[in-house]
């Protein structure tokens, strides 16, 4: 039976009163229920049964800590008190790996280095002496809240509402800024979709982007769909590179697996995946980065 958990402190994050009971028959992370094969690590037959619960706790713990963790996961709802790792396998949990796609060191990684305070930069810069700065606990000041588009903190010190939490809006941002040209913009989501970023913006920012980018008559479709494909296999690549690390054993990789979370993520984007997906070809790219590992029928 599902189990309800109590909110301790609303105002920390990953506290949000949405989400306290988890239903342990669907995946732990969207908690939807879809047409999309449910992967449990406690059913794996090898001898790092189990593993994948570890690694994936890691991660949701190193994204909250950062903050970085979206509203609908919350934790507690995921730790009866013994911990995430021993909670997710006495419950046997499961994900879609789309969304297990979502979570990984390279995505952590990048996201521990965006939140980065310069106090911190100029520390580990430094090579003669090391500087500690003491900082407030608790939320996240209005005042170091800036806009993704123009880099501008909120008026009057007042908080930026705005916070990009679908991928219809990634979507339509990346196509602006690839019908602009605007380098700048590009850079910037090149680091990953607003969601994972955790983009804030004005609202004004927002819709100017889009009304320059409506005026403007160049623009390649094409390029969009270019760099969508280059950040799902990114994400392909880490999500490889977490699985071959959680296993004591070569681990096997099904292409058709491969070509299903490729495409899903590609859908997710905004590109439209019909007839585009070729199975040999991303085999292809996938051992050419992988040159340890073999294709086998």
């Amino acid at each position: 039976m599902a189990k309800v958990y109590k909110v301790v402190d609303p105002l920390q994050p990953g506290t949000s009163t949405q989400g306290l009971e988890t239903d342990w028959s669907k995946c732990v992370l969207c908690q939807e229920a879809t047409s999309e094969v449910l992967h449990c690590p406690a059913e794996s037959t090898r001898a790092t049964q189990g593993a994948g619960y570890k690694t994936i706790a890691e991660l949701l713990v190193g994204f909250d800590r950062i903050g970085c963790l979206p509203t609908s996961i919350n934790l507690k709802r995921l730790d009866d008190g013994n911990g995430i790792e021993e909670t997710l396998q006495r419950h046997k949990a499961k994900w879609h790996d789309s969304c297990r796609l979502l979570y990984n060191r390279t995505k952590l990684q990048r996201a521990e280095k965006r939140k980065k305070s310069p106090e911190d930069a100029a520390d580990d810069s430094a090579d003669s002496s090391k500087k500690f700065t003491c900082k407030s606990a608790g939320k996240k000041s209005a005042s170091a809240e800036t806009c993704f588009f123009c880099d501008k903190p909120a008026p009057d010190g007042k908080s930026l509402t705005r916070k990009a939490s679908t991928f219809g809006l990634d979507i339509n941002v990346r196509k602006s800024a690839m019908k602009l040209q605007d380098k700048s913009l590009m850079a910037k989501l090149s680091a990953g979709d607003l969601i994972a970023q955790e983009a804030r913006y004005h609202l004004p920012c927002l819709l100017s982007l889009y009304n320059r980018a409506r005026e403007t008559k160049s623009y390649e479709e094409s390029d969009v769909d270019k760099i969508n494909h280059g950040l799902a296999f990114a994400e392909l690549v880490s999500y490889i590179e977490d699985t071959r690390m959680d296993s004591l054993v070569a681990p096997i990789f099904k292409l058709s697996d491969l070509v299903d979370l490729y495409t899903t993520r590609l859908e997710q984007l905004g590109t439209d995946v019909a007839g585009c997906v070729h199975s040999t070809d991303l085999k292809k790219r996938v051992l050419a980065y992988f040159p340890d590992m073999e294709a086998h029928k």
